[in-house]
């Protein structure tokens, strides 16, 4: 696949990297995950509108927010980490 932004770097056009979305984290005990059951909910410790982080290879990479695209989740960019 030719590299539509910049034909100059298309050497990079078969470097896999790992990007990974974070929205939230929070600490339980085993005793409590082990009870989750089906239907459960898990409260994170972000709430619905603050930004999410974007790692690339496990370092933060970008700010992103939640959306809805074409009836599927997604992240909206809005500012690159730096």
């Amino acid at each position: 696949m030719k590299n539509p932004v910049n034909p100059k770097l298309s050497f990079l056009d078969d470097v896999h990297v790992k990007l990974s979305i974070s929205i939230g984290s929070i600490e339980k005990l085993l005793v409590e995950i082990l009870a989750l059951k089906e239907g459960d909910i898990i409260e994170l410790d972000k709430k619905i509108d603050e930004y999410i982080d974007i790692k690339l290879n496990d370092k933060k990479f970008a700010i992103g927010e939640i959306v809805i695209a074409n009836e599927k989740y997604g992240v909206r960019v809005v500012d690159l980490a730096g």
